[in-house]
């Protein structure tokens, strides 16, 4: 069996979490008080004992039935990349707006990309990996609105990425990085090559052509056409659905400043990155008027 962690920061209603979780899994651990989301990700494949972990957030309360005994299998692949090399989640059920995907999710991370310190961008689960499989099987539900300022924060954030679209760029951007480096892997076999100019001009231009014809499909934006209308149909709902559920007003106002928080810096990394910073989100927090 993975191990299973559980990630807090001493959140309401994270006690009563932890406790369901420990029904599922008596030996499930705890990682408490590690500032940072890679930090905090970081501290469980440091910790694990076996290469691929689960993450349990502080918020999510584990439904009926749903069970950690699975475990990833390197024969199966999701476009060329092995099972345990994907970052793997089980939906999660908001009971603000009533959407079932991966917001608030019980994932499996494999080991290998924290203890490489490899770059991840504004989501670090899309973008610590190449591939991210999704479930169909729900695994919690997501207790984001424990509080108003956690229903704030965790609305801001998520619509912020969606109205940015900041998953799909990440892999847009990833796969030029990816092109750029193919292009240069041929320029240093050909200078290491004693062959004439002809034969040098030649050999770039068709491993060229090559190299461009394979990451033509991933850099265009209509390829993730469909995945960008459900982004816009989630953003809806989140900012207009559920305001009469606990502390959902403040989710909506969360949400609502997060779509234009995330869609006026679409293409500023510095500043988008913003939503990871906790203590700016809670001095924005306080700014607003209900």
């Amino acid at each position: 069996m993975l191990d299973v962690f559980f990630i807090t920061m001493g959140e309401e209603g994270s006690d009563a979490n932890w406790n369901r979780l420990l029904e599922f899994v008596p030996n499930a651990k705890k990682v408490e008080n590690v500032k940072g989301i890679y930090n905090v990700h970081k501290a469980c494949a440091e910790q694990s004992s076996t290469d691929n972990f689960w993450v349990v957030d502080a918020d999510a309360w584990i439904v009926d039935g749903f069970s950690f005994n699975w475990e990833p299998d390197s024969d199966v692949k999701y476009w060329n990349v092995p099972e345990s090399e994907c970052v793997v989640i089980w939906p999660s059920y908001n009971p603000v707006n009533e959407l079932v995907y991966g917001y608030g999710a019980v994932k499996v991370f494999p080991r290998k990309p924290f203890l490489e310190d490899r770059g991840w961008s504004i989501d670090m689960s899309s973008s610590i990996v190449r591939v991210v499989v999704s479930k169909d099987i729900v695994s919690c539900e997501t207790r984001f609105n424990a509080t108003p300022e956690s229903a704030w924060i965790g609305a801001f954030r998520e619509c912020a990425k969606l109205a940015s679209l900041s998953m799909v760029k990440t892999r847009i951007r990833k796969s030029i990085i990816a092109e750029t480096k193919s292009l240069q892997d041929v320029e240093d076999h050909i200078q290491s090559q004693s062959w004439d100019n002809d034969k040098k001009a030649n050999y770039r231009r068709t491993q060229t052509l090559l190299i461009q014809e394979r990451y033509k499909e991933e850099q265009s934006i209509f390829k993730y056409w469909e995945e960008i209308q459900s982004y816009s149909q989630r953003k809806l709902t989140w900012c207009t659905h559920g305001y009469d559920t606990p502390n959902g007003n403040y989710s909506l106002l969360g949400a609502q400043a997060g779509s234009k928080f995330g869609l006026e810096n679409s293409d500023n990394l510095e500043t988008l990155n913003l939503i990871n910073d906790w203590d700016w989100l809670k001095k924005e927090f306080k700014n607003v008027n209900v």
